[in-house]
């Protein structure tokens, strides 16, 4: 079954995230009327990218038997120019070790989970109304 996840509105700029039997409560920043309680969608969007990332990477470097435990991803969004797509950057941190796996084939790990392709993809996003 594919993933579901349900979002409800609390108070204030507060929303109640759930997903199989997991919650998680989302927030703005205080500058932007929140309470800061929580995380904010885009940084929800780029630990999710970078979990993804970082799952593949580990797989990746496991069948080769290669030690990845200090491995660090870091995922952020690179502004672009007015009118074009921000970039979504995922930043590894790799030993020297690891880096001898081979640029293009850790690159296309990072980017083989269910989460990150779809995003590099461009999956369509559809609106539908609950019921109809």
């Amino acid at each position: 079954m594919e993933p579901r996840a349900k979002v409800r509105r609390l108070a204030g700029k507060q929303l109640l995230c759930t997903a199989r039997n997991r919650a998680l409560i989302t927030d703005r920043p205080v500058e932007s009327g929140g309470t800061d309680i929580g995380y904010t969608s885009g940084e929800l969007l780029l630990l999710a990218i970078g979990s993804c990332a970082t799952g593949g990477l580990r797989a990746f470097f496991d069948t080769r038997g290669l030690p990845s435990q200090d491995m660090v991803t870091e995922v952020f969004f690179e502004p672009a120019a007015p009118g074009e797509r921000d970039r979504i950057v995922i930043e590894i941190g790799l030993s020297e070790e690891l880096l001898q796996a081979g640029a293009d084939a850790i690159k296309a790990a990072a980017t083989s989970g269910r989460v990150a392709s779809r995003v590099k993809l461009g999956s369509v996003i559809e609106v539908r109304f609950a019921g109809r």
